[in-house]
């Protein structure tokens, strides 16, 4: 996707290419989007399944952020960081 494929509303990054969790392989983003009647942006962690058989994404929410320097902000803290990433997943599919 190209930066030009969005409205500036909309902000997302690419975190993982590849992240391996409980044997499965993920690519990951965040992506940040303008919300209607909340301040700021709506930040959401999206793990897409590289095998789509019966695989489905998983979202996991973020605090909102409140500016184009706090989604870079969190981009820095995930980017390479798949222990991390994976806590998120974890968290997001339950015990």
């Amino acid at each position: 996707m190209t930066k030009f494929s969005r409205p500036r509303s909309w902000v997302d990054h690419r975190l993982a290419d590849a992240l391996e969790i409980e044997g499965a392989s993920y690519t990951v983003e965040l992506v940040a989007r303008r919300g209607t009647g909340t301040a700021g942006y709506r930040v959401t962690v999206v793990f897409m399944p590289h095998e789509r058989a019966g695989a489905e994404d998983v979202e996991v929410e973020l605090p909102p952020a409140m500016s184009t320097s706090d989604i870079h902000q969190r981009v820095k803290e995930l980017t390479g960081n798949p222990g991390s990433l994976s806590a998120l997943y974890r968290g997001a599919k339950g015990p």
